[in-house]
């Protein structure tokens, strides 16, 4: 999956089994355009609900700091996503 690949090189080496576990709490299905899934990081616990409902979590701080600079890191897979966040952030 692509975020796996995202986050990889992020992991520098380490807790790499945690990407295992990423990819087990997915099901062995195709995507659909629009499908959800829901990522809730709590200090070092990533908590996940993927697109057919299923939910597990991940502790890990690595994964966790991985998957934050996935998403709004300098180099943010979707700088849209990002700069939404921040605004709502900001608006509170």
């Amino acid at each position: 999956a692509a975020i796996v690949e995202a986050l990889e090189p992020r992991m520098n080496g380490e807790d790499m089994d945690k990407l295992e576990e990423f990819k087990n709490l997915n099901p062995p299905i195709d995507l659909v355009e629009g499908a959800e899934m829901e990522m809730t990081i709590r200090g070092n616990v990533m908590l996940y609900k993927n697109s057919i409902g299923g939910v597990g979590q991940i502790e890990s701080e690595v994964f966790c700091k991985a998957l934050c600079d996935v998403y709004y890191g300098d180099e943010a897979v979707s700088p849209g996503h990002k700069e939404q966040v921040l605004k709502g952030v900001a608006a509170m």
